[in-house]
């Protein structure tokens, strides 16, 4: 995206969207001006033919069909060849804006995407979503208004006819431009007042549009707890205020377009006044006359326009605004300069000395956290909820930085390695999997390219996914739904781990990774998680007690910090912290250090 559009006023931004076309827009203003050259022919035209009508009338001058054939003629093929210039600069310029539009949303929606955790984390996806989409055309609206026939081309004809005017007549063209100033003036003073206003229309329809989404998006609260009428009365006065707002907006402009009315009208009468008193005392001609109304009204007709294109040209600046916020948003995390490509992760992952609080938070969210797990390991993070287990995995995955200390992978700090490369060695199995509005293939293959049909039948083998996949009315090609709701947890969760299985990691990280499965399920996708997890490293967030006791090494968690690290025998006999949780979660089934377990349901920390 060109530079100028993150600088200066949201009309420069505008404005600076149509850099990379600055050549088809100089062939399309040339056949503009073409086009305003021969509208102002026609009025001259029809005022020789009009002298020459009032010359012929005279007593003892002959009729001359001729000069009026020359002349329709002239008027006529000026005439089309105006429409059919204008008809195809305006194609044209309607191509060239929609890819304005297009490229400005690609690039907002890009460094949407682009900006970190924190950032999404303070914002209402919704109303994110509706700004992106009405922002965008407000792009089209305002850069089409400018250059299209309601603006730039009448803009011409205006300064061709005020030139014109001077070289015909002074005074006709001193009365003609005597109102100008205060009908300019008009528009100056009010112009910040109505950005403003118009400014607290874009933003409240926003809060509708995000009240809207997280609405749909929670419908089965609504029903189950029978809030459709709370729901819909909330909505109502949601848009009340919003329209009360804009109805604020459209009374100033009825304000500024009758007061527009008013000085336009006083110049029309002063020019038929001026002129019939020229006219009158024989210091022009008929034709004259007939050409100085036609030119006041080329004048004050594209003038008058401003009350209905102005009003458009705020209210669609307004609503760009929000988009270019989005835009000029820069990630506060970044890959640095040469930064350095993370090949895998053959040595091991240190946590030295991590601190880390989330923006306006009052306290640590992880404090003081250092261990060391070896390429290969298994570690198993537990803890009471909120303890911090998740964050230090968003850390790893770069979701943040930490304020103080620094994670090593293979000895390279994480904040000095590309992004993509990190990402590249994790897959994550998260409590609730993130699946797309798409196909069951397209969420399995999500974030690797080029994998065959071949490699994701097999991870969903692996994961225990083919049998209730091919039992679906498309197989593979089955829509999920949005967020996946077609699905239940379980066919979710397993979507998940065949994604993970597919991504071929250097780095697991299970989250609550079989909470969702049947214990015959869950056998099943265990043995395909050893296989997985053989030779990489892995990171289990209060999983089931059986993978606990398995870790080569488990860290307790309480309040952001490590309570306690060690293997499960270790932590049994050191750790009461530990010994609280397993007696909490198992106080009825669990054996005791060296005795066999008993079959029993399995419970997850």
């Amino acid at each position: 995206m060109h530079e100028a559009v993150r600088q200066g006023s949201i009309g420069r931004k505008v404005v600076a969207l149509l850099a990379p076309h600055r050549l088809a827009l100089a062939g399309l203003s040339a056949l503009i001006v073409i086009a305003a050259a021969l509208d102002l022919a026609i009025p001259f035209v029809t005022r020789t033919l009009i002298d020459q009508i009032v010359h012929i009338l005279q007593p003892g001058h002959a009729i001359s069909i001729q000069i009026l054939i020359r002349s329709g003629a002239v008027i006529f093929g000026a005439t089309i060849a105006t429409r059919l210039l204008r008809s195809f600069y305006n194609y044209r310029l309607f191509l060239t804006v929609s890819k304005c539009e297009d490229e400005v949303k690609n690039a907002a929606f890009s460094n949407f995407l682009a900006l970190d955790a924190e950032y999404h984390s303070s914002v209402n996806t919704g109303e994110v979503v509706g700004a992106l989409d009405r922002g965008g055309t407000a792009i089209f609206v305002v850069l089409y208004e400018l250059l299209g026939q309601n603006l730039l081309p009448p803009l011409l004809i205006v300064i061709g006819v005020l030139f014109s005017l001077v070289a015909r007549n002074p005074w006709i063209f001193l009365i003609v431009l005597l109102p100008l100033p205060a009908y300019l003036l008009t528009i100056g003073n009010l112009s910040h007042r109505m950005h403003q206003t118009e400014r607290q229309v874009s933003l409240a329809f926003e809060t509708v549009t995000k009240e809207s989404y997280d609405i749909a998006s929670n419908v089965r609260a609504v029903k189950k707890f029978s809030r459709e009428k709370h729901e819909t009365a909330t909505q109502r006065r949601l848009l009340d205020l919003a329209r009360e707002k804009q109805y604020r907006a459209e009374r100033l402009w009825a304000l500024i377009e009758n007061v527009q009315t008013f000085i336009a009208t006083a110049g029309r009468v002063g020019v038929i006044t001026l002129g019939g008193y020229l006219l009158l005392t024989r210091r022009c001609s008929v034709g004259d006359y007939f050409l100085f109304i036609a030119l006041q009204d080329m004048v004050y007709g594209p003038i008058s326009q401003l009350s209905i294109i102005l009003p458009k040209l705020r209210r669609n600046l307004s609503r760009a605004e929000r988009l270019f916020e989005i835009l000029d948003e820069k990630p506060s995390i970044c890959d640095v300069p040469n930064a350095l490509a993370l090949s895998g992760c053959r040595d091991s992952v240190e946590f030295r000395n991590v601190w880390f609080r989330y923006a306006g938070a009052d306290r640590w969210a992880i404090r003081k956290i250092s261990f060391t797990v070896p390429s290969g390991s298994m570690v198993a993070l537990i803890g009471p909820s909120g303890s911090g287990k998740s964050t230090l995995m968003n850390l790893l995955q770069r979701l943040y930085d930490p304020q103080h200390g620094a994670i090593l992978v293979d000895g390279k700090d994480l904040r000095t390695v590309r992004q993509r490369s990190l990402r590249d060695q994790i897959a994550v199995v998260p409590q609730e999997v993130e699946l797309f509005s798409r196909t069951i293939l397209e969420n399995i293959a999500y974030g690797r390219d080029n994998v065959t049909r071949a490699e994701i039948e097999t991870a969903t083998q692996a994961a225990q996914a083919h049998p209730f996949i091919e039992r679906c009315d498309r197989a593979y090609d089955t829509q999920v739904g949005e967020r996946g709701l077609r699905l239940s947890g379980g066919e979710r969760q397993r979507i998940g781990i065949a994604r993970a299985l597919v991504h071929d990691p250097e780095i697991l990280i299970l989250d609550e990774a079989t909470s969702h499965l049947d214990n015959e399920s869950e056998r099943l996708i265990q043995l395909a998680f050893e296989k997985l997890m053989r030779g990489r490293t892995c990171f289990v967030i209060a999983h089931r007690l059986s993978t606990v006791r398995a870790a080569d090494l488990v860290v307790v968690f309480s309040e952001g910090a490590i309570e306690a690290a060690g293997t499960h025998h270790e932590l049994w006999d050191t750790s009461p912290t530990y010994r609280n949780l397993h007696e909490l979660h198992f106080a009825e089934h669990a054996p005791l250090p060296g005795q066999a377990p008993e079959p029993q349901p399995q419970e997850a920390f």
